[in-house]
């Protein structure tokens, strides 16, 4: 039987170690150089029209349909390599992974994201995050809804989740309750959002940029009621 950590923290990725909206803005000039306002457009709506279907954003779902919907444009292989060769290490936050080797010292980091097969794993891998945890990265559809799993593979005496989405971190704490601290990390447009706060139950702990976890004195450990 496997013995049980103290302390598994569970970390989201996008807008929580990894500054996705302004990937997401570096996208946008790409595509308004290469195709145009209107190649631009087109782009975002069939990428929010994922995000908002699926649940997480899907990029490498929404390169697949601007293919068709462009017709094949030969500049679409120009967006393979954009999505491919980005330098995704820009793009994380400061002290991202210095955070991680924090809680490497404390309890198990793990990676608990939402995203597609293809590109979440290519972005978590590039921007040196895979190599920070050990390979322990989890990719789901709907993450909060994989708790079973995720406690079969990785039993603990408490969970920590850290994430930008309030939602999220309310439906995991109805489900473990005491057993986990949820700590919400307000940085990305879903943090903005004035819905965010409104969430119940709301988050045992706020910070507002992943840095400020290096300067807790006390990291949540298996300690909680």
């Amino acid at each position: 039987m496997t013995t049980p950590e103290k302390t598994v923290f569970f970390v989201d990725v996008d807008d929580t170690l990894f500054d996705n909206d302004h990937f997401e803005h570096q996208l946008r000039l790409f595509l308004d150089e290469r195709f145009g306002r209107q190649g631009r457009d087109t782009f975002i709506r069939i990428f929010e029209d994922l995000r908002a279907g699926e649940g997480f954003a899907d990029f490498l779902g929404a390169a697949q349909k601007f293919r068709i919907a462009m017709q094949e444009h030969p500049s679409t292989m120009d967006l393979s390599f954009f999505l491919r060769d980005f330098p995704f290490a820009l793009g994380l936050y400061p002290n991202a992974l210095n955070v991680l080797s924090r809680l490497s010292a404390q309890g198990t980091p793990v990676i608990l994201s939402d995203g597609d097969a293809f590109f979440q794993p290519h972005k978590i891998d590039r921007c040196g995050i895979r190599a920070a945890v050990a390979d322990r990265v989890r990719i789901f559809v709907h993450k909060e809804t994989r708790l079973d799993r995720l406690e079969q593979e990785f039993p603990a005496s408490h969970y920590v989740l850290i994430d930008d989405k309030s939602r999220i971190l309310s439906a995991v704490k109805r489900e473990w309750k005491n057993r986990v601290t949820t700590i919400w990390v307000r940085q990305g447009h879903y943090a903005r959002d004035p819905a965010a706060s409104a969430t119940d139950p709301p988050p045992d702990r706020t910070i507002e940029r992943i840095g400020d976890l290096m300067d807790l004195t006390h990291l949540p450990t298996g300690t909680r009621g």
